[in-house]
């Protein structure tokens, strides 16, 4: 409830990072709430143990989340957590206004991207700062930065084919699992029929 309170009253909050549990309200009622108060603030929940996170997600209405990752010790989470948030809502007008590139990746499992995306965002901030200091001036630079390609995650072959088809000019790379799911059910093969 308090943190619903702020966001209503300040309007400069971009994203709310909760607990399963926060404390009064779960996280789905967190973020219904924050929909229906008509705020545009995505809330991403982060779970510290997958079991939990399972029987949550079997309990509730996830559909108002954002998106829900997995504490695993690793403090790049949070950059990982606020890029992948930025990237899925800039993309649009980035590809469009400046020819951003895409890298599309494609994973179901909780675990597996929270472990690999903190580590895939690391190196791309890692290589736009050494573009950045090739920069002829200060705007330049901030192009530099700005041009850093978006990574856009999807956990089913649908979302991915829609994604890959919309930003397909823009398209770097796929970083793909083999399989998940296609047309709501497990698709061994589905990572390399996208490939295809």
């Amino acid at each position: 409830a308090e943190a619903l309170a702020l966001a209503r009253e300040q309007r400069r909050f971009n994203l709310i990072i909760t607990a399963l549990d926060p404390g009064d309200m779960d996280a789905a009622e967190l973020a219904r709430e924050v929909k229906r108060a008509g705020l545009d603030v995505p809330v991403v929940v982060l779970a510290y143990n997958n079991d939990e996170r399972k029987e949550f997600i079997a309990r509730h209405d996830v559909s108002d989340i954002e998106r829900i990752f997995l504490w695993q010790g690793n403090a790049r989470m949070l950059v990982a957590i606020v890029k992948c948030v930025e990237d899925a809502r800039n993309v649009a007008h980035d590809t469009a206004t400046a020819g951003v590139g895409v890298i599309l990746v494609v994973e179901d499992n909780v675990r597996y991207y929270s472990s690999f995306l903190p580590t895939i965002y690391t190196e791309l901030l890692s290589q736009s700062e050494r573009c950045i200091s090739e920069g002829v001036n200060l705007s330049h630079k901030l192009v530099r930065l700005r041009a850093r390609p978006k990574i856009l995650l999807c956990c089913s072959f649908e979302d991915a084919w829609v994604m890959l088809n919309r930003y397909r000019g823009h398209l770097l790379g796929l970083i793909s699992d083999i399989q998940f799911p296609r047309a709501g059910a497990p698709a061994p093969e589905a990572g390399f029929d996208l490939a295809r």
